[in-house]
């Protein structure tokens, strides 16, 4: 009787795991952990876990930087990896954001303004729907990530920390922390507006060059 063989293939770059992988699916872990000491905050009048909040938040910026850069520098760049790291960033700051828009579980007086939560959702879902609109017609993109994309995630994190830490900043210096925050507020709106534009007119200007080779001779 013939013996049957399971034969089991990956795509090279997928497995297995390196370090910049494992500190992305460190995030994802953390990530949940985040949301429910944010939320066990939120039933306290002194919000004493709201530190904690803040050093499980640093330690997932932080990893973010490093699997990129430990990724460039063992030259361990995974598709897994290229896939995971930008979820995990989108999940942190999408989670974080909606949370503290609640006047429940953010510091009294600081909460997001439902406006630069539209701001922020509705770049990221014209993006995601512009990318799937490109994919189905063009059938494979390579889009790097932008400089106003960039910025727009830079300031994102600060509006989540700086709003975690407002009560204390304001003691310490009066005002400060009311002022800073609603000066990220617009910020954020502004800067996710203009990364969103940016990406349209990258989308458009794949489109117009498809469209240019496609009239080119030689070309159907």
């Amino acid at each position: 009787m013939p013996q049957r063989q399971l034969q089991i293939t990956t795509s090279p770059g997928l497995w297995p795991p390196n370090w910049p992988m494992g500190l992305t699916m460190l995030r994802l872990l953390l990530l949940p952990v985040f949301l429910w000491v944010m939320l066990s905050d939120a039933n306290q009048a002194d919000h004493s876990s709201r530190w904690f909040a803040v050093a499980i938040f640093a330690v997932m910026a932080a990893t973010d930087k490093l699997d990129g850069y430990l990724a460039r520098r063992l030259n361990q760049a995974s598709k897994i990896g290229a896939i995971l790291d930008p979820v995990a960033d989108k999940l942190l700051i999408a989670c974080s954001i909606i949370l503290l828009s609640f006047s429940w579980v953010a510091p009294a007086g600081f909460e997001i303004p439902r406006y630069v939560v539209f701001a922020v959702y509705g770049k990221d879902v014209i993006v995601v729907l512009g990318t799937l609109v490109l994919l189905s017609i063009l059938g494979r993109i390579n889009i790097s990530a932008r400089w106003p994309g960039k910025i727009s995630t830079v300031v994102q994190l600060a509006l989540i920390i700086v709003t975690l830490v407002a009560p204390d900043l304001d003691r310490l210096y009066p005002r400060f922390a009311h002022g800073l925050t609603r000066t990220l507020w617009v910020l954020v709106a502004v800067v996710s507006i203009v990364s969103c534009l940016d990406y349209v007119f990258v989308g458009v200007r794949l489109l117009r060059t498809r469209h240019e080779m496609a009239i080119e001779p030689g070309h159907s």
